[in-house]
């Protein structure tokens, strides 16, 4: 067919595709996407009427009565509370492209609840790849008010798969997992004062994604943007409500199809936050939803795999690429508890290279101590000179110990003159024009423990480059004292403030102020770049993943209940835990399992290594196995329990990892007991190894011993299984 006869087809398929509501009669017409995974189906109102995973089976939007398209916030002057409802619209034009699987609709004018009708266009594009069902939009804003908040995908009837125990929304959460639970209990997180039904949500940053998770399937929603101009929400209700309270933030599901004459059902929302002023023009989106089956690894996979085609980490220092561990010390607070003098940190570099530290976080060291007088980054007279400080640093250099020191640029001490006569002006301000405020953290003394005397923060805006300017300038004071690097406390976050309203800062109001991290962090390493030290660590505390960009480390604190995701989805970066215990055998047991820096912290970070000896040398034999055998517990790629399973009894056995050496495929299989008493008996089953080609290593014993069918594994204890 010639290609202007093509053309012409086309238009008109698309034309009969946009025909009124009316000309069509009173039959709806459907609009399905579907290929072999996934089928979706639409109504000439925008609403997702259908949503079925064609491998599994599982309905995931079921009942179409209970179906939406979108929702809008368009607050008013002296009524804020003005919602824009997709179903109270007129029919929207529909182009609809079935070759093409994509399903466009365009609302021109949108009727508001309380506000009349908005010149407001909204264009909302659905494509269906093969990557899953991915939802764009598009707004201008013509009207007064500002829209504040779109919702756009809505599953209005999320439900469970069938034969399904539990259902729980998982996502990346300070280098762990979180989890929130969505059946047979429900968690809500707001107070039950301030919404109708049991409300729930993971935040961007911090995770990327939302799984939605069953017990052997799950939907991944994912919103794939790395700008982070906007705050996304991954938000579900349940309605109308509990059965029954167990506590104010938790309660039973119904499991009928209806309660008290009200259909029961959860509400899945994607939540955008484009504070589209008038006369903006914003996008939104891409939002991917892909089912996946099996367990949370496999909805984490898809992110991955959309991790490799944009993240570019950034490079590691050789030396933070070596098996190796640090130590945190604490050298003062706000309430002058003065632990160290500077010159005292050679002696601390002594035990550090006695005990094969490699790495001091040097906490308190700034003006005031730790967490006061901030954002300065100026030595105290109270524990000696500046050049004090830098020859204590060299000296401890000299011991091959490196020496990275704690620093804090994410607010000011509201206490501080400072603050008070030029500060004030880069801290981020609310909708009413007064800074944020953050509670601070009490030490020691019993008058800040009780919260009295405590110092207030105020975030300060990254988006603002005044405050980036002068952040530069106290950042290049610890390049200046020749330390390795910084490990930057609290970087990846602003005190719960997601948006700045000031316009002073030169930003759009409002603004994101997570957009500005990268803009610090490239700023600091211009700046160590510039000052001759290209190769400056540059650690950070908990980092959100996509602060791998800029960041080379990230350190936080975990329990026994952690679940790895993170590390799973980042299988080569850099993560350190804090060990504190003074015979913490289970904590760095949990090291070794998930690859993770070993940071011995004696006494809360204040004591010495010495403090606590069967910790430091239990580290020491795990470090020097994870040495020996770095191909496959350092170099190799953590699969955390992917690949093989482990069972105690006859019963699944949860507490191993796997890895495997990316260059011979050789797996080896971590088993740890956390049991204080109890002796476990462990078997191993590892698809495709040779009966004879397992051995076993442990911490205290690393020569390897021939796998026999199980592994004996004492309290507190790991043991390793290696593949020949």
């Amino acid at each position: 067919m010639p290609v202007f006869r093509r053309r012409v087809v086309t238009l008109l398929v698309l034309l009969l595709c946009t025909v009124p509501l009316a000309a069509l009669g009173k039959e709806q017409p459907r609009f399905i996407l579907e290929n072999a995974h996934l089928r979706a189906e639409f109504d000439r109102q925008g609403r997702l009427l259908k949503l079925i995973d064609l491998t599994t089976g599982w309905e995931i939007q079921r009942r179409p009565e209970l179906a939406r398209s979108f929702q809008m916030f368009a607050p008013l002057p002296g009524r804020r509370f003005n919602p824009v409802f997709g179903a109270e619209q007129k029919p929207p034009q529909v182009v609809f492209d079935r070759r093409g699987q994509t399903l466009i609709f365009h609302w021109s004018e949108l009727k508001s609840r309380f506000g009349g009708t908005l010149p407001v266009d909204f264009q909302a594009k659905v494509a269906l790849t093969e990557k899953g069902l991915v939802f764009r939009a598009s707004l201008r804003n013509e009207s007064k008010a500002t829209i504040e908040t779109v919702r756009w995908p809505i599953l209005g009837d999320l439900s469970v798969p069938r034969g399904t125990r539990s259902l729980a929304q998982l996502g990346m959460e300070y280098g762990g997992m979180v989890r929130l639970e969505l059946f047979p209990k429900f968690d809500n997180q707001p107070g039950y004062f301030g919404v109708d039904y049991p409300t729930q949500f993971l935040k961007t940053p911090y995770s990327p994604f939302s799984l939605v998770a069953a017990d052997s399937q799950g939907l991944y929603v994912s919103y794939h943007d790395t700008t982070l101009q906007q705050l996304v929400e991954f938000s579900a209700q349940l309605r109308p409500g509990y059965v029954s309270y167990e506590y104010w933030d938790k309660g039973v599901n119904p499991t009928t199809d209806t309660l008290s004459g009200k259909p029961v059902h959860l509400q899945f929302e994607v939540i955008h936050f484009p504070f589209a002023a008038p006369g903006d023009s914003v996008t939104i989106g891409p939002v991917v939803l892909q089912p996946y089956k099996g367990d949370w690894h496999a909805g984490a996979d898809v992110y991955r795999q959309w991790r490799k085609s944009w993240l570019r980490p950034a490079r590691k220092p050789a030396w933070l690429r070596k098996v190796h561990s640090w130590q945190q010390i604490h050298m003062n607070n706000p309430e002058g508890d003065v632990r160290y003098r500077y010159r005292d940190l050679v002696t601390i570099g002594k035990d550090c290279a006695r005990y094969d530290v490699g790495a001091i976080q040097v906490t308190g060291w700034t003006l005031g101590g730790q967490d006061s007088q901030n954002p300065s980054h100026n030595t105290d007279p109270r524990l000696g000179t500046w050049q004090e400080l830098r020859d204590a640093i060299a000296r401890v250099q000299r011991l091959g110990v490196k020496v990275v020191l704690f620093a804090k640029f994410t607010w000011a001490d509201r206490t501080t003159a400072w603050y008070r006569n030029e500060l004030v002006r880069y801290a981020t301000k609310d909708p009413y024009g007064d800074p944020h405020v953050y509670p601070g953290y009490a030490y020691q003394t019993a008058t800040q423990l009780a919260d009295i005397n405590t110092h207030r923060f105020v975030p300060l805006c990254p988006l603002c480059p005044e405050w980036r300017a002068i952040a530069t300038k106290e950042f290049l004071k610890t390049v200046a004292l020749g330390a390795d690097g910084i490990l930057y406390d609290e970087n990846q976050h602003h005190g719960g403030v997601y948006y700045c309203f000031d316009p002073s800062h030169g930003h759009h109001v409002p603004a994101n102020v997570f957009a500005g991290d990268a803009l610090l962090a490239r700023g600091f390493h211009k700046a160590a770049t510039e000052a001759g030290r290209p190769d400056f660590f540059f650690g950070g505390e908990g980092n959100y993943d996509f602060q791998f960009e800029e960041y080379h480390l990230s350190y936080f604190r975990v329990d026994l209940n952690h679940v790895p995701i993170h590390r799973y989805v980042a299988p080569d970066a850099a993560m350190m835990i804090a060990v504190g215990g003074y015979n913490d055998r289970n904590m760095i047991n949990l090291a070794l399992m998930d690859r993770y820096i070993i940071s011995y912290e004696p006494r809360n970070f204040k004591g010495r290594l010495q403090e606590f000896p069967l910790t430091v040398r239990y580290g020491q034999q795990v470090d020097n196995l994870r040495r020996r055998y770095s191909d496959y517990l350092w170099d190799a790629e953590f699969r955390d329990t992917v690949g093989a399973t482990v069972t105690e009894s006859g019963r699944p056995y949860a507490h191993y990892s796997v890895f495997r050496d990316t260059r011979t495929g050789k797996r080896a299989i971590v088993l740890v007991n956390f049991d204080y008493h109890r002796n476990l008996r462990l078997k191993v089953r590892l698809p495709g190894a040779q009966p004879d080609g397992l051995v076993v290593v442990r911490p205290e014993a690393p020569d390897p011993e021939l796998y026999t069918g199980a592994v004996e594994l004492p309290p507190n204890s790991a043991a390793v299984v290696l593949e020949k």
